[in-house]
């Protein structure tokens, strides 16, 4: 099901030659985002793996793009996911979010004689996350800030100006002097407004 729907995509993209922003173009992409039940992944030392999943929760972020060709933008952008509690095989009173910084690549690829699109477009985000975990549940008031890489990827669709896309993300970092590392795993569903500028 994963390869039909790629294939699909990918045929889409490259049956729309019309260049869709003109190179030098600039604009500013304002997000909001729902998380579908993040996940976190403890790697322990012994090669166990293990996942908690947390509830849904929402995001806010940013984007600002310039367009180095006439069909692709690179830029930079901020994304800040509220803490969610944990739902599944964890403390449930402990919770986890991230803010994340990031530099950009954004492909985009006019539809022609589409009446419901005008735009389709992919994404790769990569850079620094910032990830909160509130372990107050179980160790009393515990706190931890803790940084490391960012990724994601992604693809959306634009109608005058609106854009909603489909975006999956992980953050990568340890935990105090906990043993092992983690990752915390997100599906989001954003949209937005492009404002050019």
């Amino acid at each position: 099901m994963k390869k039909s729907l790629l294939t699909l995509i990918l045929a889409i993209a490259f049956a729309a030659p019309v260049f869709a922003v003109e190179k030098g173009s600039m604009e500013i992409v304002p997000k909001v985002g729902y998380v579908i039940e993040p996940v976190m992944v403890a790697y322990k030392d012994a090669g166990e793996k293990y996942g908690y999943k947390q509830e849904a929760t929402f995001s806010l972020g940013a984007d600002f793009y310039y367009y180095v060709m006439n069909n692709l933008g690179a830029g930079v952008g901020v994304n800040y996911v509220f803490d969610s509690k944990f739902n599944d095989g964890w403390n449930k009173r402990d919770s986890m979010g991230a803010t994340n910084i990031y530099v950009a690549v954004q492909p985009v690829f006019e539809l022609q004689e589409n009446k419901f699109i005008d735009k389709i477009y992919f994404l790769g985000q990569l850079g620094y996350g910032m990830t909160r975990y509130d372990n107050s549940g179980y160790y009393g008031s515990k706190k931890y800030n803790e940084n490391g890489l960012y990724w994601a990827i992604g693809a959306g669709v634009e109608k005058s100006n609106i854009i909603v896309e489909l975006v999956y993300s992980v953050n990568y970092f340890k935990i105090g002097d906990w043993n092992g590392s983690y990752t915390n795993r997100r599906t989001a569903i954003n949209a937005g407004y492009k404002f050019s500028i």
